[in-house]
């Protein structure tokens, strides 16, 4: 019981973070109707420039660095959607399938020449310390902090997309970006917001993710986007509710089968999932409400 119970502290805990990749994905997908794969590289570079060189070159501040860490995945959004993603819209999906697929390639590679395919330390001892129990379970600082800030990131989403002037325009463009253009909306100023901060919750994911594990690797953005991308695609790739729903069900999964068969098994039993899924219901559980008009 006390294995289950903390198995299923850590699988919320990734969860969450998995989440926040989603709703990046989602996010974009549903203004631009491009399917972001480089969502994990984007946050696995963006994690090296923050904990790895910010930390050890200009301040050691864990607020500093995880401010930084955001900040570059914003810088890297814009510039990937005005140099990569913009051009190849006219082309359709393969073509912005083709272009996410080479951002990915260039960042997580570039990240193993600059800084090697070595695990690099996060200091995380603050976030790692207990903050209460459950039982025999001890529940961390960054494992309550992660559903937190996934929980008020999800809320301010719907509140900015629903409530919102700026929130407005998105759904605008989202659903008919012809039209919006027609009645004065800079469809290109919010389709690179729009990216933009889908790259800076995936740089949220990545603060909290560093401090959950203390270590970084290369590797670890192709894994988080494979997983991130499923949640997205299972959840109706148009709905956050189902992007948050379904990334906690594979975090669970993933410690789960961690825990009880062998980490050599979460891949395939994770994409089993997805499969039996998308063999039922291949829409996703939550099926988009619209169809793009332009």
């Amino acid at each position: 019981m006390e294995l289950l119970l903390g198995q299923l502290v850590n699988g919320l805990t990734i969860g969450s973070t998995y989440a926040l990749v989603a709703l990046g994905i989602v996010l974009i997908f549903s203004v631009l109707d491009v399917l972001s794969i480089a969502q994990g590289q984007i946050f696995i570079a963006a994690a090296y420039a923050g904990f790895v060189w910010f930390h050890r070159a200009v301040s050691p501040d864990l607020l500093l660095c995880a401010a930084f860490v955001i900040l570059v995945s914003i810088v890297i959004g814009v510039v990937v959607e005005r140099v990569a993603i913009r051009p190849a819209l006219h082309g359709g999906h393969r073509a912005t399938l083709i272009t996410t697929i080479g951002v990915g390639l260039i960042l997580s590679n570039g990240v193993q020449i600059l800084a090697g395919p070595d695990a690099q330390p996060v200091a995380n001892d603050a976030a790692a310390a207990s903050l209460f129990h459950v039982g025999n379970v001890d529940v961390s600082v960054i494992s309550a902090a992660s559903v937190g800030v996934l929980a008020i990131g999800f809320l301010l989403l719907k509140y900015f997309t629903e409530r919102t002037r700026a929130g407005s325009l998105v759904r605008a463009v989202a659903e008919d970006a012809e039209t919006a253009s027609a009645m004065g909306v800079n469809v290109r100023r919010v389709r690179s917001a729009t990216f933009a901060g889908g790259c800076a919750l995936a740089g949220l994911a990545a603060v909290l993710l560093g401090l959950k594990y203390g270590n970084l690797t290369p590797s670890l953005g192709a894994t988080f986007s494979l997983t991130a991308l499923t949640a997205a695609i299972i959840g109706g790739a148009s709905r956050v509710e189902g992007a948050v729903l379904v990334s906690f069900a594979l975090g669970i999964l993933e410690t789960m089968t961690t825990a009880y068969l062998g980490a050599d098994y979460v891949m395939l039993v994770q994409f089993t999932f997805f499969f039996v899924i998308l063999l039922a219901l291949p829409e996703g559980i939550f099926r988009r409400t619209y169809r793009r008009a332009g």
